[in-house]
């Protein structure tokens, strides 16, 4: 159950970027959709994805982050600010994955706040109403 969420989570971000031309990443929606219970999580998780977009674009004065060096960096950086954080439980909510921060610092690095959060958002509301008007029951809520 949980794979066909997160392919459908790509098939409508897809869809979605074709239409808008605005990316959300391919397989945030699924695992946003997998997260609903936990509303604490996502937050934590966006708010991780936007303090590590502010720190690589400070970053950046000093170093050479562009393409795929600039999203290593945000994955990279996510996951340490994870650790450090977690080690030191200033996070009321643990992340969501490894990955997911850096993929929604990408897309947020990329668009701007308003338009990855409104992509992010909107990719997530279709991929949980398309599960549930097919009469799946969303996992944890």
């Amino acid at each position: 159950m949980y794979n066909q969420i997160i392919l459908l989570g790509v098939v409508v971000s897809m869809i979605f970027t074709e239409i808008t031309g605005l990316s959300a990443g391919l397989i945030v929606p699924g695992y946003l959709v997998l997260a609903l219970h936990s509303p604490g999580r996502i937050v934590t998780t966006l708010i991780m994805a936007s303090v590590s977009v502010l720190l690589c674009r400070l970053a950046s004065q000093w170093l050479i982050l562009f393409g795929r060096r600039r999203f290593a960096f945000l994955i990279l950086l996510t996951f340490v600010l994870n650790c450090v954080l977690s080690v030191w439980r200033l996070l009321p909510f643990s992340v969501i994955g490894i990955l997911m921060p850096g993929i929604l610092a990408r897309e947020i690095d990329r668009q701007g706040f308003f338009d990855a959060f409104l992509a992010i958002a909107t990719t997530t509301l279709f991929t949980a109403l398309i599960l549930l008007l097919i009469g799946q029951k969303l996992p944890g809520v």
